[in-house]
């Protein structure tokens, strides 16, 4: 019976030395529909909801395992948002535009508002359950529209004609950014009530994030010198622009460092910046350029991307390609070795190099993708390290070990991650 067990456990070693539950950087869930994607939102790293160009609204309880079909619109869908567990919001456009609300998690969506003839909703943003911002870029009736009760009604505060905004981000119930077409960025502090403009960029600013009221991202340039990511710490009157990649559709920046856009003009790609935005990479992944992102707020290592597909990462997206030098990968900089021996009974030793100084955090999981155990957290110099991990409080199974590298020269964080064999 001993030697039974043995054996299951080795083929499933191998089984799982070739496919895991969590594939390291981006990879591909299944959607029940086939269908461009319009906006991702997750509430958590369980719940979340996508929208679709042809008015799906798509819901998962498990993370993007498993995907249900919550409403089927007779329009395109181009924005969700949720408050909480039970209210969302979702818009875009029918003949004319369209909101849709719930109140109990999506079970059932109700139309809440047809605007005629107010045009295409591209974007939306709430600060709460009742009070939230609408906008539509129809140069007749379109414009910025308010509500402070849930939707119920609506008031339009600002219509700039062919100006009018396409884009719209507001972090509290005073202050909020909208774009337009004309290439202008508007603010307000008073909930909209005024609005002026704040800056004019060299390209089209299709992706507006902020953090606070001082700190944000666009896409769009400070100069004429390239249409990729601009930064601001003063609520956006003075905007500065980033290096690296071309990008920024749909930014989002989960802590005041490490931020995600889609790619710019090449395909296949999630930039990734770990300097507040100062500096950009890229990630390989299955994604056209121009791509929906949703991550995770404060947490640097889940998240979903989708254009064509639906993409998701448990790692923080894997390795960053060296803005500088593009031949050159990240991870280059240190080296995780395999255990030896592996498998183990009960103890095993583990090896990696480091390059440059560096901050080290060596964690342990088990095959749940739970973590069993944490074996260093610290800043080390350059070299070759050794330690021992000790599996007599562990049962016998696969475990998985990860390394964290945030290399302090190139302000750059790489991760790998190995499968190790416990067999008592």
């Amino acid at each position: 019976m001993k030697k039974l067990i043995l054996l299951e456990l080795a083929l499933l070693f191998l089984a799982t030395t070739f496919q895991s539950d969590n594939p390291p950087g981006w990879y591909q869930q299944q959607l029940p529909v086939n269908d461009q994607i319009n906006d991702i939102f997750f509430l958590d790293s369980s719940r979340g909801w996508v929208t679709t160009n042809t008015g799906y609204i798509l819901q998962t309880s498990n993370g993007g395992d498993n995907w249900n079909v919550q409403i089927d619109s007779a329009g395109n869908l181009y924005s969700i948002q949720f408050l909480d567990n039970l209210t969302g919001y979702s818009l875009g456009n029918g003949n004319h535009g369209i909101i849709y609300k719930t109140t109990n998690g999506g079970t059932d969506w109700n139309l809440i508002h047809d605007f005629n003839p107010a045009g295409i909703f591209r974007d939306m943003s709430f600060v709460n359950q009742d009070t939230g911002w609408v906008c539509s870029f129809d140069s007749f009736d379109g414009g910025v529209f308010k509500t402070t009760d849930g939707g119920i009604s609506w008031q339009q505060q600002i219509n700039l004609g062919l100006g009018n905004p396409s884009k719209i981000f507001f972090v509290n119930k005073d202050t909020g950014w909208f774009s337009n077409s004309h290439r202008e960025l508007y603010k307000t502090v008073n909930g909209g009530s005024n609005w002026g403009g704040v800056f004019t960029s060299a390209y089209n600013i299709v992706s507006i994030f902020f953090l606070n009221s001082k700190k944000g991202w666009i896409r769009g340039s400070a100069d004429g010198n390239g249409n990729g990511i601009s930064y601001t710490t003063d609520g956006g009157l003075n905007w500065n622009n980033s290096s690296g990649e071309i990008g920024g559709f749909d930014i989002t920046f989960v802590n005041d460092s490490i931020g995600y856009a889609g790619g710019g003009s090449q395909p296949l790609r999630i930039l990734k910046s770990t300097d507040r935005g100062r500096t950009w990479g890229y990630q390989n992944a299955l994604a056209t350029p121009d791509i929906s992102i949703s991550l995770l707020r404060n947490d640097s290592k889940m998240g979903w991307a989708g254009r064509d597909l639906l993409i998701k990462t448990t790692d923080g997206g894997g390795t960053i390609v060296n803005i500088e030098n593009p031949d050159i990968e990240i991870p280059d900089n240190f080296t995780l070795y395999q255990n030896y021996p592996n498998p183990f009974n009960p103890k095993t030793a583990i090896s990696y190099e480091i390059r440059n100084t560096s901050h080290i955090i060596l964690k342990v999981y088990n095959v749940q993708g739970m973590e069993v155990g944490t074996l260093i957290n610290e800043r080390k110099n350059s070299g070759i390290y050794k330690l021992e991990f000790d599996g007599n409080n562990y049962i016998s199974g696969v475990y998985f070990y990860k390394i964290e590298v945030y290399e302090e020269k190139l302000n750059i964080g790489s991760s790998e991650t190995k499968k190790m064999l416990l067999i008592k």
